[in-house]
Order: C-alpha cells, then structure tokens, then sequence
C-alpha cells in the first residue's frame, strides 16, 4: 500500500501537467458516459408518457364497445322472443339509458331497417336494405360469417355525421333473420375517449382503418398537424372488433435538446475529478438496470391487466320475477362450469352460489333496487364455481315493470372480472418491489459515498503534506498545481456530500405531520446568523401559514432558497430577503426574493437540474445540487418550482406545496 501511494505521489511531483489531463480525460469520458444514460432514461419516460395515453385511449374505446355490444345483445335477445318494433321507441330508450355510450340502435328484418331509436334525424334510414348497398355489404356479410357482432366504420351514414356501426347478426338456429344495430357518433367516441388532438398537446392521436372496399388507409381523427413532421416516439394498438388502428406519437422528442446544457457544465467540471470519479460514474449504470429491471416488471404486468381487460365474455340472463324462473345463455356453462339443467329454471341456485361475505350486500342491494323505482342495477361480487374455486364478477341487470310500476321481469349481463382483479394484485406486488429497489438504491449511494471521501481525505492530506515538506523547494507552479488539487478534492467532497443529501430526499405520505412555516424560517435563520451578520442582510418574513409535509425536507428547501439569496448578493449593497406565503386553491404558494445579481432570463430554465453552476466556483462556492434538491423536495409535496429574475436586480424563487388532507 505504502509503495503504491508512493507511486501515486511520484507521478503527481515529477509530471503533474500528465497526471492533470490523464484525470481530465478519464473524467471527461465518464461524464460523456453519464450524459448518456441521462438521454436513455429521459427517452424511456417519454415512451412510458405514450405508452400510459395509448392504454387510456384504448380502454375508454374497449369500455365503449362493450357498451355497444352488451346493448346489441339485449336487443338481439329481445328480439327473438318478443315482438319489439311496436314497443321500439321504450326499449330502444330502455337500451340507451342502460348503456350511455351508444347514441342509436336500429333492428333489421334481413337487410331491411324496419325499427330505429331515437328516430329524428335517423328517419331518412327507415327501410333501408344494408345487403343491397355494396359499399356495406361487405362488413355485414363479415358479421354474418362469423356470427358474433362486428363493427364497420367510421363512415358517413346516409342519415348524416360520421359514426362507428356495430351488426350483431340474429340467428333462429341455423337461419339469419336480421340484424341488431347499434351506432356510435365519431364525436361521441372521440370526446369518450379522450382521443381530441390539439396544437398545444405534446401527443398526437390517430385512429384509422384499411378500407375493406378500396384497400386504402383511411384517418378518422382531423390532422391539425403534419404528422410527417412529428421526430418523437410513436406507439400503436389494435382494436379487433373492429380492425382499427390506434396509434399515440409524441410530437417531438425533447430527451437530446434538454440533455445539451447538462453536457457542457458537466465538461467544466471535469478537470482533477481523478481515477476515483469513475468508481462514482458506475453508480448511473447500476441505477439504468435496476429501473430498466422494474419498468420491464410494471410493464409485463401492465400487460397482463390488458389482457385480461379483454378477456371477458358477457353471460346474458333474463329473471321472470312473477315466477322466479330464469334462463342464462350458454356462456354461463363457460364462465361457471354448472351444467344448463342446473343453472336454469329457479333463481335460488344463483343466492346459493354467491360468497357467503358477499350474499347480504348483494340481496339486500337487489331488493333496493327492485322496492324503488330504479330501472338499472348493477353489482360486483363473488361466486362459487363448479370446481368450489371463487370468480369476481360484475352482474348488471335491466328492470322491467308493469304500468303500476311493479318489477315483473329482470334482463341483464353478467361478466368475469377475475383475471382484471388478479393483475390488480400483481401489479401491487410490482409497485411493492420497486419501492423495496429504491430503498437499495438509497443504502448503496450511502455506502459508495463512504467509500470514495476516505481516498480523497487521503488525496488532500498528502498533497497537503507535500506542500509543507517541499513546497520550498518547488517553483511557483509547482505549488499551483498541488493547491488545485487539494482545491479539487475539496469540492469533489463538497459535491458527494450533496449528491448523498440529494438521493436521501425521500417522501412518505405517513410522514406527514402539520409545520409552522415561521417556525421552520426561524430554524434556517438560526443555522445562516453568521452569514447574515457578516453580509448586514436583512430578511422579511410575511406570516406563513401552517401547513402539512415532511419537515426535514422543508427545512433543507428554506435553508437551500435563502442560503442562495444570501450567497449571490452584490458586494456593494446589503441583502434583503423577503419570504410571503399565499394560499391557493389547492396548494400554497410561497417566494423567496432577493436584491442579489440576478440571473439571466435565457438560464432560468436550466438551473434546477443536477449539478447545475451559473457562476465561476472560484467566486461562488457551491457544487450546484442546491437548487436540484429544491426541486425534488417541491415536486415530493406534489408541487412546482420556478425563478423570476432581472440580471442586477434580483431574483424571485416562487414553488407550491400541495394541500393534503
């Protein structure tokens, strides 16, 4: 060991111009390398930002279509056991109340439209045969094929506006008999749906179709832009009911341009960071991987969610109530596994199978709602399969009653949500092991901390000893040298120590507990006396208010604001600081002004990132993380943070702090 810093001594007294630069280029390539991984982790957000709007797009259009097919069926169902066209107009009102996302149902004698809800502007289609038209033929004949509703669309119907038109062929066994129709305004689903594009949103929408007619792709959403132009990620899904694309892109990506400033600070610094820095530069990589190991972990999981969302198959029942006999259609068999003769004819087999912990909610709930004067029930509980395994389901049922209002009958649906219930739990257990990483992540950063100021006290102290023992014997530049390095080391401790405070900010909402913001200002002046009395500066403080939050955290966020006011203050004239609080709708506004030297409009954007330095550090100590760790602790509390500023004037630090309960 002895010979080893030896070495080390030697090199840094006979060649210290090499030893310099070989530190600068290794430090160099590590801070290349860290800027690198910056880039890849803010490309990963911003895939992550399309990924989570192409999964709520695409389940507020799945929730439409099943809407659309639950109320398809219902009709369809009517249909063959009642005669509905002269009762069109209450059923087809029934339908709609029931399910909110369909804006008309139609019913077809073969190809013929013979019944329409609401009829109005819908009145020019009566009569109409759909099998006649050849541009509509095709997507019919497709839903008769394959016997199971199919959506065609967005076209322009004969009765005006564009819309999505679903066809649910209607079989008396092996003979089609019509169609049951239901139609969705283009205008209904995108405003559903969420899917508007507008020019100041970052994400574009598109929801298209191959044209089974013409082969061409067709767009259904307005292009307010040119979508040819948009550089950022782009991501895509397809909806099979109807052989629709849909497709999020992000207009422009921002990860390289935003990445720039970080790139060249990171350069200045680079000189004298040493062979020690790329011990430190390994930290990011391992960071990269464990992120990469959790977001592949909630993705997968999100997946399964997805799936399983799409995995459901609707169990039609109809419950006569004068004689509590019911029928449930086939998929009952399915979904349950009770053979029909079992699970038809009395309705005392369902309360038998419900959970015994769910049986009085649900009966109890039923009879509410068939005492009142509701026309629409729905519920979600458990029930005992055939294996004695357990299913979550959600039953929704339709009310049916006679002129005085009595309940005399009960149609509904009934879907299996179990797997959507278990990827619920396994995506829990995902958020669980992402939090138990980060807690890794926090003792790791503490260790490798530790590790890294031990050499350099013992990099200072040498140099420190060189100077003494020979710094007479040294020219001028000699000495210069070792004083940069001891300098170096210094601020490479300094900037540790921050970074270690930085990646210990961490937030739990148990945590919180109700703080006197003017207790806590009197702490940070009680910690700054000295530097307030050495530089005259004078603070205001408006009364603040009491809030809720982490009070470590604020602490460290008052300390850092006026630490900076008081830092940054012109030589010739005395501070004044002055702290206010407001109180918004929800969350509290407070700002830090100083009549300092200000800072230039064209940096305001960029001086809360990490290790980010305005000033020579010669003139203005500091390693930059001060405003970065503001940062994390105002967006922990749900909030913001921004500066206001005139160069020679002063600057203004403004942030909020949501309100919690």
């Amino acid at each position: 060991m002895n010979t080893f810093k030896n070495w080390i001594l030697s090199i840094i007294s006979t060649s210290p111009k090499l030893s310099g630069w070989f530190v600068f280029l290794v430090s160099l390539s590590l801070t290349l390398f860290l800027s690198f991984v910056e880039y890849q982790l803010k490309l990963s957000n911003e895939r992550e930002r399309v990924n989570t709007k192409l999964f709520e797009v695409e389940n507020q259009i799945v929730n439409i279509l099943n809407n659309s097919v639950s109320a398809a069926k219902t009709l369809a169902y009517l249909s063959k056991n009642l005669n509905v066209v002269p009762e069109f107009e209450t059923i087809g009102r029934e339908i709609l109340e029931s399910n909110p996302s369909v804006d008309a149902i139609q019913l077809l004698d073969s190809g013929k439209i013979v019944a329409i809800y609401p009829l109005g502007r819908h009145q020019k289609a009566m009569g109409y045969d759909i099998l006649k038209d050849t541009t509509l033929l095709r997507e019919a004949s497709e839903s008769i094929r394959r016997r199971e509703i199919y959506f065609a669309g967005p076209y322009t119907i004969m009765q005006g506006g564009q819309a999505i038109v679903g066809r649910l062929p209607i079989f008396n066994g092996d003979q089609f008999r019509g169609f049951a129709v239901v139609i969705v305004f283009m205008e209904t689903l995108i405003k559903t749906a969420h899917m508007e594009n507008s020019p100041d949103s970052p994400l574009y929408i598109q929801f298209s179709k191959t044209n089974p007619n013409s082969g061409q792709i067709e767009h259904f959403l307005p292009e307010i832009e040119n979508p040819a132009e948009f550089s950022g990620y782009r991501s895509s899904r397809k909806i099979e009911l109807g052989n629709w694309d849909l497709s999020v892109q992000l207009k422009n990506s921002t990860a390289l341009s935003s990445s720039a400033w970080s790139i060249l600070l990171r350069i200045s610094v680079s000189v004298l960071f040493g062979f020690l820095a790329w011990y430190f530069a390994r930290q990011p990589s391992i960071l990269r991987k464990k992120v990469q190991e959790q977001s592949e972990e909630i993705l997968l999981a999100n997946e399964r969610f997805e799936l399983a969302t799409k995995a459901t198959a609707d169990v039609i029942w109809d419950w006569n109530l004068l004689t509590n006999e019911v029928y449930r259609s086939e998929q009952f068999i399915q979904m349950l596994g009770y053979p029909s003769e079992e699970s038809n004819g009395n309705n005392n087999f369902w309360t038998k199978i419900i959970h015994p912990e769910d049986l009085e909610r649900v009966k109890s709930n039923i009879k509410e709602a068939l005492d009142g004067d509701n026309q629409y029930w729905e519920q979600e509980f458990r029930v005992r399969k055939a294996d004695s395994s357990y299913a979550y389901i959600i039953d929704k049922g339709y009310i049916v009653r006679d002129p005085q209002g009595k309940p005399i009958r009960m149609i509904g649906a009934t879907q299996d949500i179990s797997k959507r219930k278990y990827a619920e739990l396994k995506l829990l257990e995902a958020n669980q092991s992402l939090s138990n990483a980060n807690e890794e992540l926090k003792v790791f950063a503490s260790l490798a901390s530790h590790d890294m100021k031990e050499p350099l006290r013992m990099i200072s102290s040498f140099m420190s000893l060189l100077q003494k023992k020979y710094g007479s014997t040294l020219d001028e530049k000699a000495n210069q040298y070792i004083s940069f390095a001891v300098e170096g080391s210094k601020r490479l401790t300094n900037l540790i120590n921050d970074l270690l405070d930085y990646s210990k900010v961490g937030f739990d909402l148990k945590l919180i507990e109700p703080l006197n913001i003017n207790e806590i200002i009197e702490e940070v002046i009680k910690l700054k006396s000295d530097l307030i009395r050495e530089s005259k500066a004078t603070i205001l403080v408006d009364p603040l208010p009491v809030i809720k939050g982490l009070k470590t955290p604020m602490q460290i966020l008052f300390q850092n604001l006026i630490g900076n006011a008081l830092k940054y203050r012109k030589s010739d004239t005395a501070p004044i600081i002055t702290i206010t609080g407001k109180e918004l709708k929800d969350s509290w506004e407070f700002s830090v002004e100083d009549n300092g030297i200000g800072i230039d409009p064209d940096y305001l954007e960029h001086i809360f990132g990490i290790l980010k330095r305005l000033h020579p550090k010669e003139k203005y100590p500091g390693t930059g993380m001060g405003l970065a760790t503001c940062r994390k602790i105002v967006t922990q509390h749900g909030g913001k943070i921004w500066a206001e500023s005139t160069p020679e004037k002063g600057s203004k630090f403004l942030f909020t702090i949501k309100k919690y309960e």
